[in-house]
């Protein structure tokens, strides 16, 4: 009676054990928490199941309880020990090298803006609104929801905003399974144009799915030991549907500073997987790094720069950046585009005092999990918000955390101004370093407009092309306007006519027939007349 006790809480100890294994997915790696977590969960339950099995059978020994409280003991030991001998505690300066930042040029790596077309405008709010309305006519729509997460990726030489659909839950699953996941969703970054994608092969592979379809499930078949991060959808340039999966490693004490080693990308389709390196990722990936992660190290390199103990008592040195979770997810950043196309997030660093300034910004490219550091002393993103808020009060508009643009080589904050319903309707810009200087308007180019001229910026309208030439002036008048002089003139033997005015340049008092200029330029609105924008002599 008693080995048949026994038998029965074995069986049950290893079913229950295979079945939490099914359900947990622990990573079967000494280094893993989530082993150690899941060993100590099955002793517990062996432990009681033999307690039960002893009991019942009227016997005093207790041989096999004593032995799991024993590994019980053990693993608990593993876990405490474990855990805190991989805290900053011990290991701050460790921490604070998990990511190396380096300084670097504003002006090199962020392109100058001159009108919309260069601009990415649709957010993540804006894209998931305009997005989740093009699912409503595919067949079956109810088995599917639209993800939120709407990355920004660059496809086929141009900017979209791209979601999965998500199975609506278990039992739409179970409708769904074998239909699978029909396609996804683009909308393009610029003109907010959204379409729904439908594949030829439908997606069996996701992390919505449920038993052997689940992302996660299927992934630790495949890698027993690998230790995953967060997942990301994206697309090839032919169009067809992968999961970007980051692979982790600690490398301080037994389970702390996680770093990223590799990555797996997923075949959705027919669930084929294959490891890279960072460098060896496709051209096409543009979100490998997962921005929790990175944004972590990254306070751990602002946080103990100089040390544990500093960090909790003087500060000294100590800075912290505008990342940080609100309600029901991280706020404080935003992507922008860098010189090469590259799609980075922006996000601000400020002094742990948390005064209302920062001391510059950060640019983080999650392709390549590299992060620049850019000096620039000003107003913090929230300040911005507040101030280009301020403009549309009557109308209760409240901005999106800002971008970062470069406007003639001036570092500006761009948002959208956005009503209760979290429609766009006004375009602000407001100088980084002086958040005075902020402007609002109807159209991103009208802003840009405003912005340059409240700057004393030498402005075209947005989107014009500006021209150049140079050569000898022929004929030579002047006139008055409004009360501002102009100068009409020839160049050369054409008979384009010119006009500048006297705000270009003072110095235009000195020219006559003869003189060589070097002239910027834009057409008007009347043929065979050009307006000056700038002019050299």
């Amino acid at each position: 009676m008693r080995n048949i006790s026994r038998l029965i809480a074995g069986v049950v100890t290893v079913l229950l054990g295979v079945w939490f294994n099914y359900l947990m997915l622990p990573a079967w790696n000494v280094r893993s928490a989530g082993m150690w977590g899941f060993l100590l969960l099955m002793f517990v339950i062996g432990a009681i199941a033999f307690a039960i099995a002893e009991y019942c059978t009227g016997e005093e020994e207790y041989f096999f309880s004593i032995g799991s409280l024993v590994c019980i003991a053990v693993v608990l030991v593993v876990l405490i020990i474990g855990g805190i001998t991989s805290t900053q505690m011990f290991h701050s300066s460790k921490y604070h090298n998990l990511i190396q930042i380096e300084e670097a040029s504003f002006d090199e790596d962020i392109p100058k803006i001159n009108s919309e077309s260069q601009v990415t405008i649709v957010d993540m709010g804006t894209a998931q609104k305009v997005g989740d309305r093009t699912v409503g006519s595919i067949k079956n729509a109810t088995w599917y929801e639209v993800g939120d997460e709407y990355n920004l990726i660059k496809y086929q030489g141009e900017y979209y905003r791209i979601s999965e659909l998500n199975y609506g839950g278990f039992w739409k699953y179970r409708k769904a399974k074998y239909d699978g996941i029909p396609g996804y969703v683009l909308v393009n970054a610029k003109t907010q144009e959204a379409k729904y994608v439908e594949l030829k092969e439908s997606m069996k592979y996701s992390p919505s799915a449920h038993f052997g379809n689940k992302l996660k499930r299927h992934l630790r078949r495949q890698y027993p030991s690998y230790m995953f991060g967060n997942s990301f959808f994206e697309i090839d340039e032919e169009g067809n549907p992968y999961y970007i999966t980051s692979v982790e490693r600690p490398t301080i004490g037994l389970f702390g500073g996680h770093k990223v080693d590799s990555f797996i990308i997923t075949n959705t389709c027919n669930g084929e997987s294959k490891e890279y390196k960072t460098e060896e990722l496709p051209e096409w990936v543009d979100h490998a790094y997962d921005l929790d992660y990175l944004m972590e190290v990254i306070n751990y390199n602002q946080k103990y720069v100089n040390g544990w103990w500093n960090a909790l008592t003087s500060k000294t040195g100590v800075n912290s950046t505008s990342f940080q979770y609100r309600g029901e997810g991280y706020t404080g950043y935003n992507t922008t585009i860098t010189s090469k196309g590259d799609i980075v997030f922006n996000t601000g660093v400020t002094p742990a005092s948390r005064s209302e300034s920062n001391l510059g910004f950060l640019l983080v490219n999650p392709r390549t999990g590299k992060v620049n550091y850019y000096v620039c002393p000003g107003a913090e993103e929230s300040s911005a918000q507040s101030a280009a808020e301020g403009l549309v009060s009557d109308l209760h508009y409240s901005a999106t955390f800002p971008t970062i643009l470069n406007v003639d080589g001036k570092e500006t904050y761009f948002m959208l101004l956005k009503d209760g319903a979290g429609l766009v309707q006004r375009y602000a810009l407001c100088n980084v370093k002086d958040y005075t200087k902020v402007v609002q308007a109807e159209s991103f180019n009208s802003a840009l407009k405003l912005y340059k001229e409240k700057l004393g910026m030498k402005s075209t309208d947005p989107g014009e092309e500006l021209l150049k030439t140079e050569g000898d002036i022929q004929n030579l008048y002047t006139a008055e306007i409004d009360g501002n002089t102009y100068y009409y003139f020839t160049i050369g033997d054409s008979n384009d006519l010119y006009m500048s005015s006297i705000k270009n340049s003072n110095k235009q008092v000195l020219l006559k027939q003869g003189t060589r200029v070097t002239i910027e330029y834009t057409q008007s609105s009347e043929k065979g007349l050009f307006i000056v924008k700038n002019i050299q002599f």
